[in-house]
């Protein structure tokens, strides 16, 4: 049974953008995926967007593995993540497949060969069985600092898995936990849903609490108490209005609504209850979110944007402009919450998979990286103006 009521709030009050972005492309190609980190070892961070690697401060494209493209405009690239899996010291790709089943992994060669020209050797990592992944994440769910894989998926009926590394040295493979063999769905994230401290896992038909020992050697209880249609990734898992409870603030990616569910008092069965909020309803194909501080005004926003031609050009909205956006929240003296949203781009740069906010230049202003159909870009955050 879904535990939530329904809330429909005014719209948000329109800003003129406090912050202003100066817009690079990297590259034009259809990738919806990046990655952030060092990868020749000088101390800067670089960015991967699934063919191509780019190199802080020059940003030049070098190729480094090929992506098989599928569908109408897709690539098979549904996630890049960075780890050293072979432990030489060095940072290598984790790249996941939209309609494949084998997460691969793309060995790098070391800062003195880097500039080579040379594919990187490439490796499957793990052979997953499961196709229809959404989006791959990559984060430690078992608190022992390393992380594990997940995939996300938009076939419901597919199972919950965990891969964790077979030991320390990646090259060694993964195994699997199965926290539900049926039970997954557009739409995942993160975070402590019933205040125990354990991160429990989010997604489309509720959540999985995790338990409170041995996560992945016990069952996790699935919890069906919500419904959150073609959910972005992340679903984003914060105390939004201060209370104690973490909220749910997520996306529709696939058709128009950026929206907040309000975590009332659970039942005693442990069973959560849910108030639903609506932030913005003019923005569609809101996919990917972030949860940061831009503006380095102490409070983090809600940051995201239309994924461009999420479906092809079948979504709702999907001929509409481009649009980055913010929403900040705020509480009156009743509690009740209310957003400010702020437009921090428009017209050329829409949204992937991911939103990343990493500080490239160093300036103390944290920039935004996007890959999508409309390219790869880095939006220079050139604070305030």
């Amino acid at each position: 049974m879904r535990n939530f009521f329904l809330l429909v709030l005014f719209a948000p009050i329109l800003a003129l953008a406090a912050l202003k972005f100066e817009v690079q492309q990297l590259y034009k190609d259809n990738i919806e995926a990046c990655a952030v980190g060092d990868l020749d070892g000088d101390g800067d961070l670089d960015v991967v967007a699934g063919e191509r690697f780019y190199l802080n401060p020059d940003w030049e494209p070098f190729t480094f593995r090929e992506v098989e493209p599928f569908g109408v405009d897709y690539m098979q690239d549904n996630g890049d993540y960075l780890y050293d899996v072979d432990s030489d010291g060095d940072l290598d790709v984790i790249a996941g497949q939209f309609t494949l089943s084998q997460v691969l992994w793309f060995e790098n060669p070391g800062r003195e060969n880097i500039f080579a020209g040379k594919f990187w050797e490439g490796h499957v990592l793990v052979e997953t069985h499961c196709k229809h992944n959404e989006m791959i994440f990559f984060r430690d769910m078992n608190g022992d600092g390393t992380p594990e894989y997940l995939a996300n998926s938009w076939n419901n009926k597919n199972p919950m898995l965990i891969w964790k590394f077979k030991s320390k040295k990646g090259t060694e493979g993964m195994s699997k936990h199965v926290v539900s063999e049926s039970g997954n769905g557009h739409g995942q994230g993160f975070g402590d849903i019933n205040g125990d401290g354990h991160e429990d896992i989010v997604f489309m038909q509720g959540w999985y609490q995790r338990p409170a020992e041995n996560a992945l050697e016990r069952t996790w209880k699935w919890r069906k108490d919500f419904t959150l249609p073609h959910a972005s990734c992340p679903i984003l898992v914060i105390d939004i209005d201060e209370d104690g409870r973490n909220d749910l603030v997520w996306g529709n990616g696939h058709d128009y609504g950026l929206f907040w569910h309000q975590q009332l008092e659970p039942h005693k069965d442990g069973s959560t209850v849910w108030k639903h909020h609506i932030i913005d309803k003019k923005i569609s194909q809101l996919h990917a979110l972030a949860w940061e501080d831009l503006d380095n005004d102490g409070k983090r926003e809600i940051i995201t944007g239309k994924r461009y031609y999420a479906h092809s050009g079948r979504d709702r909205g999907a001929e509409d402009e481009i649009v980055i956006a913010s929403f900040h929240p705020s509480i009156d003296g009743k509690g009740e919450v209310s957003f400010t949203k702020e437009i921090l781009h428009t017209g050329q740069v829409g949204t992937g998979l991911y939103i990343l906010t990493p500080d490239l230049d160093g300036n103390g202003w944290r920039d935004l990286v996007v890959a999508g159909k409309s390219g790869t870009h880095i939006l220079w955050n050139q604070g305030k103006r």
